[in-house]
């Protein structure tokens, strides 16, 4: 027995002592071929070899069954991230440009698991995995998803549930969602509002105990860039939304309070800063300024309301003192505003009064109040006038639409004169050429885009015209003119009216 013993123990030796020499003998034929290579070449083929195995490891997820990794990452995500989502079968894996695993035409529902409602329809999914432990399948771990290509929808009702899923704290593993669109539908399931989704992101950052959201989009074909955060330690919410296209600049700081919600708002928009205190109570949100808020040095109060049973606002807007021509007409500002197809949207109504109490560098009018009136796709400035001590300015009719990508105002004005002797004395009338006339009629159509202007329709009340083919002919030649109009242009306009035109 103990011979049988000895003699296996020489073999093993044996054994271990010639297969040593062997890789001994490897070792020194490698080294003969190896050491007329570089220095270099051995490090490159180093890192080739590393390269491979590296790439052969992060290959090793393709071989994994498909079905069961389909199931084991649904029941992942639906935990990770707190949302219920379907995943299909068409599933593949992509080293590039990290591993990750691609899966399309995933489907989105309510975490009503008894009745789930479908919420979205989803093109594709990357799960981009952890690289820890690819030789074990049941210890695939997710570092964060991405959503591409995907249309929600969702309508009134459902709006709790995103509500809900914000006041929630996110995963801190980040869901993104890029390319996708957001419908909002009503009662019908008819679309009223469409909001594509360049990017977007959410996660809970752990450190600061905070949900954090970042998205960039489109909002009624305006590009803006929006951030939301969630304070769960204060409960305090903080928003802030840029619109680079109007150089605005929104930001939110809110606090709820059993069923009312507080709004600290802050508006930039070029020279004007306004900061704002909100209320929201069931349907009624209402708007009142703050004594902080100013233009420059021009302060300015407000105050409104927004109704949402049936959708409705008006907003009262008081403002010291105003150029007109400058920071209205000169800066574009009508423009950037009534160009957006956005403003002409069949669902809005909205009223809003300017009251100017001054109006600066202007010869006609101290002061001014304009009406603007948006009501189911039509705009208008009904009733808005402009007072001054030689007489006053009303609108009596009017509108503005976009022709082919021209902004088109028009409108019918009658002029009143207060006082007739500062009025003729202001256009350097003489005394046989004055008449007593009291009011001005006139219609003007004014091309905003393009910067020119048409007016016809001139009746003097009382009085008449000499010639109204002459008038005519005269107001045309002079509307052609697209150079910008001063004011000495206008006064030898209007006083070249009274004496060849016009007579009492």
């Amino acid at each position: 027995m103990k011979k049988n013993i000895f003699k296996a123990i020489i073999n093993i030796n044996n054994f271990f002592i010639f297969h040593f020499n062997k890789i001994n003998e490897f070792l020194k034929f490698i080294n003969q071929k190896f050491k007329n290579i570089s220095s270099f070449n051995k490090y490159l083929i180093f890192v080739i070899t590393i390269l491979f195995v590296y790439l052969f490891y992060l290959s090793i997820p393709s071989l994994y069954d498909k079905g069961k990794i389909q199931t084991k990452l649904n029941k992942m995500i639906n935990k990770t991230y707190n949302i219920n989502l379907s995943l299909s079968s068409e599933l593949t894996y992509n080293i590039l440009p990290k591993p990750h695993i691609l899966i399309s035409n995933a489907k989105f529902f309510t975490n009503n698991l008894d009745a789930p409602k479908e919420l979205g329809q989803i093109k594709k999914i990357r799960i981009f995995i952890s690289q820890k432990n690819f030789f074990n399948k049941e210890k695939i771990k997710i570092n964060y998803i991405s959503i591409d290509q995907a249309n929600f929808s969702f309508k009134k009702k459902d709006l709790f549930l995103i509500n809900e899923y914000l006041n929630t704290k996110f995963s801190k593993k980040k869901l993104s969602i890029k390319n996708s669109k957001f419908f909002y539908l009503n009662s019908n399931d008819e679309v009223v509002s469409i909001f594509p989704i360049k990017k977007l992101t959410l996660f809970f950052d752990e450190k600061k105990k905070l949900n954090i959201l970042e998205s960039k989009g489109r909002f009624f074909t305006i590009p803006y860039i929006f951030n939301w955060t969630k304070n769960f330690e204060k409960n305090f919410n903080f928003s802030s939304l840029k619109i680079q296209e109007l150089n605005t600049k929104i930001e939110n700081f809110s606090k709820a309070k059993d069923s009312v919600k507080t709004i600290e708002n802050i508006i930039s928009f070029r020279n004007i800063q306004i900061e704002t205190d909100i209320n929201i109570k069931d349907n009624l949100i209402e708007i009142n300024s703050k004594n902080v808020s100013k233009t420059k040095n021009d302060s300015l109060n407000y105050d409104g309301y927004i109704e949402l049973k049936p959708f409705n606002s008006k907003f009262n807007i008081n403002l010291k003192k105003l150029n007109f021509q400058k920071n209205i007409i000169k800066n574009n500002l009508l423009i950037n505003i009534f160009e957006k197809e956005a403003i002409y949207n069949k669902n809005l109504t909205s009223t809003i009064n300017l009251n100017i109490d001054k109006l600066n560098k202007s010869r006609l009018f101290d002061s001014s109040q304009i009406k603007i009136n948006i009501k189911n796709g039509d705009i208008d400035f009904d009733k808005s006038f402009f007072n001054g001590t030689v007489g006053s300015l009303k609108l009596i009719n009017s509108r503005i639409n976009n022709f082919k990508d021209d902004l088109v105002f028009n409108g019918d004005f009658i002029f009143t004169i207060s006082s007739k002797d500062i009025f003729y004395k202001l256009f350097q009338v003489g005394k046989k050429d004055r008449k007593n006339i009291e009011n001005i009629y006139f219609n003007l159509e004014f091309n905003l885009t393009k910067n020119n202007f048409k007016i016809d329709n001139l009746t003097f009340d009382p009085g008449q015209i000499k010639n109204e083919e002459e008038l005519d002919e005269f107001l045309k030649n002079y509307s052609n003119d697209s150079k910008e109009i001063n004011w000495i242009d206008f006064k030898n306009f209007t006083k070249k009216i009274f004496l060849d035109y016009f007579e009492g």
